[in-house]
């Protein structure tokens, strides 16, 4: 599409600076700071039509993605059917090139730009369904109690070490605290599965990726949240890419020829879950072990 006019969001927790220009005239530059809101948004599409005159289908807005703080312009855009690009914070940090100093109208200038430049390749954001969205924050909450429970598990055995008599004296309150938490994942799971189980297709996607070796309830469930349903990527080698997966090339000229490898450029988090699956998976007798087996040989 031809877009008219090309807006950058510079987002805070409290407010959002924006910065947009005409795309036959991207010298002018116009900048207006409003609040990180629902209303926020409304005032800012508002001012953009004032100034220029033209509605929001023929506006493009490209924004930094920084994760809970650009939920309100998504629930906006999503709403108001508008064109928005929310871009990976790292892609456009190296874009940037060298900076010397910084500000938040500096900061949605660039992203303005950054949006006219690779218009072409832009991924117009879609808001996850209702029932992802939920499953995504539960699956944070309990990342979060599994690390405090780690890290309570951890500290209890330093101190039975180290401090035997302090660890008599706290034992019962931390197993307590551990019990807790048990408790509290264990309903937080319980409510997983009843928001899958409410959407067939989640739950007939949750099915099919539990079927494969290794792939336990938890990381089948990160997988179809993750990728939202499997609509998100466009293949499996995107996908693998994302992880961590796939190995890339190490050549340069005629002296480096080093061999492929994979990126750390990846989500670490699937990355994690899927390598302690594999490393499940190849303990017992299947064409994984045997694959895993013939490529080691090779």
């Amino acid at each position: 599409m031809n877009y008219r006019l090309f807006a950058g969001i510079d987002v805070s927790k409290l407010k959002i600076d924006v910065v947009f220009f005409l795309a036959e005239n991207p010298d002018r530059q116009f900048h207006e700071c409003f609040e990180n809101s629902d209303e926020g948004c409304s005032k800012m599409v508002f001012w953009i039509n004032r100034v220029s005159g033209l509605l929001i289908s023929d506006m493009f807005f490209c924004a930094e993605d920084t994760g809970l703080y650009t939920l309100p312009i998504c629930t906006f855009f999503d709403g108001q059917g508008g064109n928005l690009w929310i871009e990976n914070a790292l892609r456009l940090k190296r874009s940037l090139g060298l900076k010397r100093g910084k500000s938040d109208k500096a900061d949605a200038a660039e992203i303005a730009n950054y949006g006219f430049l690779h218009r072409r390749k832009a991924i117009l954001f879609k808001l996850p369904s209702n029932t992802v969205s939920k499953l995504k924050h539960l699956l944070s909450c309990r990342k979060q109690l599994v690390k405090q429970q780690t890290a309570l598990k951890n500290a209890m055995g330093e101190l039975e070490v180290f401090d035997r008599e302090s660890a008599d004296f706290t034992l019962d309150i931390r197993k307590s605290l551990i019990t807790e938490y048990d408790n509290k994942i264990n309903m937080l799971e319980e409510k997983l599965l009843s928001y899958v189980k409410e959407d067939g297709i989640l739950e007939r996607q949750y099915n099919l990726v539990k079927t494969v070796h290794g792939i336990g309830a938890q990381t089948a469930m990160f997988i179809v949240v993750l990728t939202q349903g499997f609509t998100l990527f466009e293949n499996p080698r995107k996908f693998a890419c994302y992880c961590g997966l796939a190995p890339f090339g190490n050549t340069s000229g005629t002296t480096l020829k080093g061999k492929p490898k994979v990126s750390h450029l990846a989500n670490k988090r699937i990355k994690t879950l899927l390598t302690m699956c594999a490393l499940n998976t190849i303990k017992k007798d299947n064409e994984f072990k045997r694959y895993y087996d013939r490529k080691i040989k090779e």
